[in-house]
């Protein structure tokens, strides 16, 4: 069947809101109504995947095609921002470091806790995940008997692969030291991979933050971070998302959100603690 360049093929408004809306619903995207174009650009190229004439003809085979659940997949990876690196964000990640991991540590201490559970949700390539478990390796708080689990969730499957792999090129240590990469991590010619020390207690898996299955059989969380992921999301689909942090978390555990990011105006599920550079949003302890 002959089409024309995929690439010409115009999104009817019609077409758009149909699209924008499933994409909102599944995976809690929005793309606002001056986004147009840049959902036919992300688009474009899975019309000629599936060899569909038409974007309303792909976003009926995205509801009922006979491989829409691959198809998904794909989509996905399309609509979402794979940008990341180690030590992102640092002001956050030194609060982390300096003050969470200590107050964890010395209640769990109390408590006669031995295990520490973090995820990263919406983790991509792994670069966060890798980071946390790096930190808390060299915070050398929690050696010996301690059960040290670190889990990277995303719906990306082509981000997860090279997640699992965890071999990384130059783009990705911009903001890592020359100290921390010799550390961690051993050269294959001009990439890196971390190191098995780090990588054997980082997990990743695919799911959605939206699908209360996606957490299903993961431990209560101690500390959860979600950076620069929900300023794609509506406010209505931001709850959906925070309530199961919410439920995932252990009384006075930790949420982390991308600097650009606030619950102010969404819940006040959460208590705000305002260290310098950093906002934290913690549990509380008893409702």
């Amino acid at each position: 069947m002959f089409h024309p360049s995929y690439h010409n093929v115009e999104l009817s408004e019609e077409e758009f809101r149909l699209l924008r809306d499933f994409i909102h619903e599944r995976f809690g995207l929005y793309f606002e109504d001056s986004q147009r174009a840049s959902l036919r650009a992300r688009l474009a190229g899975r019309l000629q995947g599936r060899d569909r004439a038409s974007f309303e003809d792909y976003y009926h085979y995205l509801r009922f095609g006979p491989q829409r659940q691959e198809e998904l997949s794909h989509m996905v990876s399309h609509l979402t921002n794979n940008e990341t690196y180690f030590y992102r964000e640092m002001p956050q990640l030194q609060v982390f470091a300096d003050h969470v991991l200590k107050q964890l540590k010395d209640k769990k201490t109390r408590e006669g806790g031995r295990s520490l559970r973090i995820l990263s949700a919406g983790c991509s390539t792994g670069e966060e995940a890798l980071s946390l478990a790096m930190i808390v390796y060299d915070s050398a708080q929690f050696f010996w008997n301690w059960d040290v689990q670190v889990t990277g969730l995303d719906v990306d499957d082509a981000a997860l692969d090279k997640a699992r792999r965890g071999v990384y090129h130059q783009n990705s240590f911009r903001a890592l030291s020359p100290a921390l990469l010799e550390r961690h991590f051993v050269r294959q010619g001009t990439s890196a991979q971390a190191k098995e020390g780090v990588r054997k207690v980082v997990s990743f898996r695919q799911g959605n933050l939206l699908e209360p299955a996606s957490f299903s059989g993961l431990d209560p969380m101690d500390v959860i971070f979600c950076r620069n992921v929900l300023i794609y999301f509506s406010d209505a689909a931001t709850l959906r998302a925070v309530r199961q942090f919410h439920d995932l978390l252990r009384p006075g555990g930790y949420l982390f959100l991308g600097h650009a990011e606030s619950l102010s105006r969404v819940t006040d599920m959460f208590t705000p603690i305002r260290f310098q550079g950093a906002m934290v949003y913690q549990k509380p302890e008893r409702l």
